[in-house]
């Protein structure tokens, strides 16, 4: 009970010393009217307020005493102290003690429909106050891990480190964009409800109202489904196939495709296996393994030509096998040649049944290799036969 009174303690600590410097610098931030015109800073305490919650389970999971700045007395005094400075300063002398923080926080917390700016000023002192208390009494009670984790901040190479906090700055700056920018968040909403529907044209279409940006925006919209959002990748090649021709339009998705596989790579190199199990499960991993094992060099080419697999699985996948660099590039480069190129012809030549044809596509390449990896076991077992029967 004690422990989890503690976790509780220091978990209120986290969120409130990075709520706090999260106003103040969003405050900073509005003071500039070229950035509040064209980014909602407010957003900047949301994930703030995500990254203390980071932060502490980094702390409970993984040890990671160096992240807990709420447990550093010294720094995390001077942290609130100047935040709180800036805060008063800033809305003091511009009239707005009443009314600023609290819109800025009310924003911030998506709750603009359920309280007024009296409630969230009430809200938001006896929040700052507990929090407050709670930073104190984190200093005089220690996080005490009774097991050790499995991932050990202590005990990750400095690769793995770097790769923690690689990905926490480019999934916290992210969030910051989708969230802070209107123009960034209509776009990824918009793009992920066509790519869901698998609605080519309509995609097509949508990349065309970039203009001259289009196909940049479509190459990155292919590495980001290739890291982070699992979603239909041929839809994006049909439609580079519609807007560039086949042959430039397959270049296009080829070498995004390529970028994509590539970071993840590199991404699951970096975080190492322990943070990968979590990514795409143990038991996926595990089966990976034993699908690299068996075919070697060629279970990367094999696994690319097959489009049921899923693209990004086998590149974190790959990342923390004995697979080297280059097997897994030239694999995945001619791997997913084939299929990009007809993709792409499909998509110049034939809209109307783009859906079926690529379906049609799908289970004969399944089909093909399937037969490929069962060959060896059917001609054994044809000979055996044979054999008995001699």
């Amino acid at each position: 009970m004690k422990q989890i009174l503690n976790g509780i303690i220091h978990l209120l600590a986290a969120i409130f010393l990075f709520f706090i410097t999260g106003m103040a610098v969003a405050l900073l931030l509005i003071q500039s009217q070229f950035l509040d015109m064209r980014f909602d800073s407010e957003m900047l305490i949301t994930v703030m307020i995500f990254s203390g919650v980071w932060f502490f389970l980094a702390r409970v999971f993984m040890n990671a005493r160096p992240l807990a700045l709420w447990e550093k007395s010294k720094l995390s005094i001077v942290l609130t102290l100047l935040s709180s400075v800036i805060i008063l300063g800033i809305t003091i002398l511009g009239g707005s003690l009443k009314i600023l923080p609290a819109y800025m926080v009310r924003k911030a917390v998506f709750l603009e429909t359920a309280l007024t700016l009296d409630d969230m000023n009430i809200f938001l002192i006896v929040s700052l106050l507990i929090g407050f208390v709670m930073l104190l009494l984190s200093h005089r009670n220690p996080v005490i891990l009774t097991k050790e984790t499995k991932m050990d901040w202590q005990h990750m190479t400095k690769g793995n480190r770097a790769g923690m906090m690689i990905l926490y700055v480019i999934i916290a700056l992210f969030t910051l964009v989708y969230l802070g920018q209107g123009g960034i968040n209509s776009m990824v909403n918009d793009s992920v409800i066509y790519l869901k529907n698998a609605d080519v044209e309509g995609f097509r279409d949508y990349l065309l109202s970039f203009g001259p940006l289009a196909a940049i925006v479509s190459a990155l919209l292919m590495v980001f489904q290739s890291i982070i959002a699992p979603l239909p990748a041929f839809v994006i090649t049909f439609s580079n196939g519609l807007m560039f021709g086949w042959f430039f339009g397959a270049i296009l998705s080829w070498s995004s495709a390529m970028l994509g596989a590539v970071l993840c790579f590199f991404i699951a190199k970096y975080l190492g296996r322990p943070v990968v199990e979590k990514i795409i499960t143990k038991k996926a991993l595990d089966w990976w393994d034993r699908f690299f094992a068996k075919y070697g060099k060629h279970s990367i080419f094999i696994a690319r030509l097959l489009p049921i697999v899923s693209f990004d699985l086998v590149s974190y996948a790959a990342g923390v096998t004995s697979v080297s660099f280059w097997q897994f590039f030239w694999a995945t480069g001619l791997g997913q040649l084939p299929a990009t190129i007809l993709y792409s012809y499909l998509g110049q030549n034939a809209t109307d049944t783009v859906k079926i044809l690529f379906f049609m596509f799908t289970i004969v390449i399944a089909l093909a290799v399937i037969g490929m990896l069962l060959r060896p076991k059917l001609n054994s077992m044809i000979a055996s036969k044979r054999g008995v029967k001699s």
